[in-house]
């Protein structure tokens, strides 16, 4: 549903029929907002006295309704949306009509990427389009499954192997299960974080790394001891194999930043400096360290263009802190790569079924589970791309002709006439095709402290606009006209609001917690007065 008044006090009755009759039933709601939630907007905090009583009012009841009456519930913004598809470096002006269209597609395409795992066949052997392989793979950690493959059902690339279960599909209540932590059931509010926009252009991706098949020559020679496990590990991972990767042994730059870190590329440099003592070749991988799980972060902490790649559509256009800071209670990534990524990689003529998947899903599953530790984790990666999604036609063409594309020179500062004359010659060059061809469709479902934020804005507006003396008039007129439950109601969801925020604090220590400080006044907390 859409805003915070009528459409989400609409949407909370319909849950609230259905809870009565059909009490088995999952609820999964989704708040989209047209505007970015954020404290310096004007749009929040413009406008007339009646507006904003209205708006704070309104907004605490739609999160106190969908998120007591939903298993899951998740507010998205068509604004950040917009920026997510665009990024922030926006040198031009658009109509509103405009924004709300292109911003619509991007939270369609990430909304779908994230449901993924429920809406998956659950016999991959039925996916007889491809012959050798499966189109899409999901992974699982959780206390109860972590380092336990079980019967997968995937008979092509050894599975049981990997440490993380895996499953063909999962059903709408397991998805919701897996979304809600079952250590607090009021955890209940997701957040959404995507990458909708090509990394890069460049067709040499890797190049840098065009020695890493050295170090796999070393095992197949037999000069790095005994290398059978080394050898499965790296199969697993998509890392080595002719069908699986090109010659400098990553996917893609997305590929390549999900694997920085990992336990196989730390392997594979421990092997290369192994390798070096029998070879004169040297320096086949840079010595620069990147941290697992770094290209979860978001973006505008992204200091050198070497971490994270995603940005949030969840309201907060400002990050709260870097993801490391906060507690975890559930994480689920959905992958679908850039076409450009698979056949510049794979080829026409390669069964890239099995390597596509398992390649990714590794890095992704240990970056999610060892460098943020949530209770629970899942991951999915299918093969199909948006290009096979929606064949860029009918509206999609004009989505993808106006995408902004990353600039070619990283010395420009975003924004600057330099950039923009970049992007401009480079947009001219693009074809909807070719920008919808580089386009992965990476998609971010948490649960975590991260939903502080937007709680915490929520909470406080409600709470001034109940208890200020300016605004009896106001609720009293409302009340009566019908448009306001009466204030006992009110107060009941204020002060469900406001545990909401307790619920969702960030760790003590972080610093990401309101009046956190050295120089607060601790000693009034046991003031015996």
């Amino acid at each position: 549903m859409a805003g915070g008044g009528f459409h989400a006090g609409l949407a909370t009755s319909f849950m609230e029929e259905l809870q009565e009759e059909c009490r088995s039933a999952g609820r999964w709601a989704v708040l989209v907002d047209p505007l970015a939630l954020n404290s310096k907007d004007s749009t929040w905090t413009g406008g007339n006295q009646i507006d904003q009583f209205r708006r704070s009012v309104n907004a605490g009841l739609a999160l106190h309704g969908l998120s007591t009456n939903s298993d899951a519930f998740l507010p998205v913004s068509i604004d950040g949306a917009y920026r997510a598809f665009h990024g922030d470096s926006i040198g031009y002006t658009v109509s509103q009509n405009r924004k709300l269209f292109e911003g619509s597609a991007a939270i369609a395409m990430a909304l779908e990427a994230s449901s993924l795992f429920y809406r998956l066949r659950r016999h991959p052997s039925s996916q007889s389009s491809y012959s050798s392989g499966a189109r899409s793979r999901i992974g699982i950690q959780s206390g109860f499954y972590q380092g336990y493959s079980g019967h997968t059902g995937y008979e092509d690339d050894g599975s049981s192997n990997e440490p993380f279960a895996t499953a063909p599909a999962l059903t709408y209540h397991e998805f919701l299960a897996c979304a809600r932590p079952s250590s607090d059931t009021r955890r209940s509010i997701l957040e959404l974080d995507v990458l909708l926009r090509p990394l890069s252009f460049s067709s040499t991706i890797g190049q840098k790394y065009s020695n890493l098949g050295d170090g796999v020559n070393a095992l197949l020679t037999g000069q790095v001891g005994n290398a059978s496990s080394q050898m499965m590990s790296l199969a697993l991972a998509g890392i080595i194999g002719n069908s699986c990767t090109g010659s400098n042994g990553y996917l893609g730059e997305l590929h390549q930043k999900m694997m920085a870190g990992t336990s196989v590329e730390k392997m594979k440099r421990e092997q290369d400096q192994q390798y070096s003592r029998y070879s004169r070749c040297r320096g086949s991988l840079p010595s620069r360290h990147q941290d697992l799980g770094e290209w979860l972060e978001d973006i505008s902490t992204n200091a050198g263009g070497t971490g994270g790649v995603l940005s949030s559509i969840s309201g907060s256009i400002e990050p709260f802190g870097r993801r490391s800071s906060h507690h975890h209670f559930a994480l689920s990534t959905s992958l679908r790569p850039a076409a450009s990524d698979r056949t510049s990689s794979l080829g026409d003529n390669s069964s890239s079924g099995i390597c596509s998947t398992a390649a990714y899903l590794r890095p992704i599953m240990e970056g999610l589970g060892v460098k943020y530790r949530p209770e629970v984790s899942l991951g999915l990666v299918v093969r199909d791309t948006v290009v096979d999604l929606t064949n860029v036609g009918s509206y999609w063409r004009s989505v993808f002709s106006s995408q902004s594309i990353p600039s070619k020179s990283a010395s420009t500062e975003p924004g600057n006439s330099t950039t923009q004359q970049i992007q401009g010659n480079d947009q001219k060059m693009r074809s909807p095709l070719e920008l919808a061809s580089h386009t992965p469709i990476l998609s971010v479902l948490g649960n975590s402290t991260r939903s502080y934020p937007r709680l915490s804005f929520i909470s406080s507006n409600f709470f001034d606009a109940l208890r200020s003396r300016n605004n009896t008039g106001y609720f009293s007129r409302d009340a009566m006209a019908g448009l306001l439950p009466e204030k006992d109601d009110c107060e009941e969801a204020l002060e469900f609001c406001r545990d909401l925020v307790d619920v969702y604090e960030p760790p003590l220590g972080s610093g990401l917690v309101d009046g956190e400080d050295e120089n607060d006044d601790v000693n009034a907390y046991f003031d015996e007065d």
